[in-house]
Formats: structure tokens, sequence, C-alpha cells
């Protein structure tokens, strides 16, 4: 029995998988900087409920239940609409290149699959459970130690303000490739920048008061 063509279709198949994960992860890592960027105004504000209300800088990254951000909004389960739109779209102009280029349909299915696949777990089920107190991950020996070290850089992104009032580190999740190479990555939490804080939230208007006193970072924030 000749096993070259197994060979080449597992090597075809890995080799489909790797590329459709690692471009999965760009797209994650640029959607996430353009939620951020207010370049889209209504995609930015959805996105920014999380960040300037139900887990503002100077509170608690963690609790009991997972806040989201999708309630009395259009979405698909808990993915707002911010996320599903371009992410469609991205579906859609990947498909159609690959359509073009004539990689065989089996291929282009894989690949699909996984760049839908590939987003959920990170940014909607891993993410969502960054705040949760007692997640098993953190608990988990083979996992432990991975884990807590993209939920602490995780933690800084939401505590990483700009004097414009924008998050502009560490857009990955559970990994942050893409955050090493274009030069947003950071492993140290700052002082948080008030200023910045009251400019956010005067551009998005998501708090009473902005100008407010705004409290200190509670005890164990960086743990």
């Amino acid at each position: 029995m000749n096993a070259e063509p197994f060979r080449t279709s597992l090597l075809a198949l890995l080799t489909t998988i790797s590329i459709a994960v690692v471009f999965a992860e760009l797209v994650g890592y640029l959607q996430h900087r353009l939620l951020h960027s207010d370049l889209i105004p209504s995609l930015s504000r959805g996105h920014l409920i999380h960040h300037l209300q139900l887990y503002r800088p100077n509170q608690p990254m963690r609790g009991p239940i997972y806040k989201n951000a999708t309630e009395a909004r259009a979405s698909l389960g808990n993915i707002g609409m911010e996320w599903l739109a371009p992410i469609a779209s991205v579906l859609l102009l990947t498909w159609g290149a690959m359509h073009l280029l004539r990689v065989p349909a089996f291929y282009q299915a894989i690949a699909l699959l996984v760049m839908v696949l590939w987003p959920i777990f990170m940014f909607s089920y891993l993410h969502d459970r960054m705040h949760l107190e007692n997640f098993w991950m953190a608990r988990a020996p083979l996992l432990k130690n991975w884990f807590l070290r993209a939920r602490r850089l995780h933690d800084i992104h939401h505590h990483s303000l700009n004097d414009e009032g924008r998050m502009d580190r560490n857009f990955g999740i559970g990994f942050f490739l893409f955050d090493r190479l274009l030069g947003t990555l950071t492993k140290r939490h700052r002082p948080l920048n008030r200023c910045g804080y009251r400019a956010a939230l005067r551009r998005y208007n998501l708090h009473d008061d902005p100008d407010e006193e705004i409290p200190s970072i509670p005890s164990g924030f960086r743990v």
C-alpha cells in the first residue's frame, strides 16, 4: 500500500488548519484594535460598554458571574454585532479569495470552520472566563501557568489607557503573537490614567458624571 497520498493529504490538512488558526488570530487582533480605535464609532461604543461600564479600569476584573455586555442589544448568544459584522465580512472575503485561487472545496470548508471555531473559543469562551473567579483553567496543572499569564495580560489591557482614553495594549486574548510583532505588548501595569479615563467616558457617554472623583483601584486588582 502506498502511504504517500495519505501523508500528502495529512500534511495539507495540518497546513490548512495552521494557516487558518494564525489568520484567525491576526483577524481577531486587528478587529480588537479596530473596536478600540473609534474608526467606526458605533462598533467601538458597543465594545466599550464592556470596558467602561461592566469592567472599568478601577474595578475588580473578576466575579462569580460574567457581566454580559450584549443585553438589550443585537447579538448572537453573548457575541455582539460589533464582533459579528466584521467577522462575517472577513469570512465572506476569505471564501471568495479561496474560490478564486481554486482551493479545493474540502480545504475551503476546513479553513472556514477553523476560522469560526477559533475566535468563538478565544474571543468568547476563553475571554469571558477570564472575568470569572475560580475558573478551572486557573487550577489545571497543564494549563495554569499559560492561563494565568494570559489573564494578567488581559487585565493590563483593561487598565492601559492613553491620554485620548483608548485602551492601547494587549489586544490578544490567549496568545499575544501579534502584540509582540506589532509593538502593542506590555507585561506591566501602569498607574491608572485618570484624564484618559474621563476622556473615554465623555466620548462614549457611558457614565452619568464623567467628572466625578474616580475611586482608587481595589486591592487585589493585579492578581
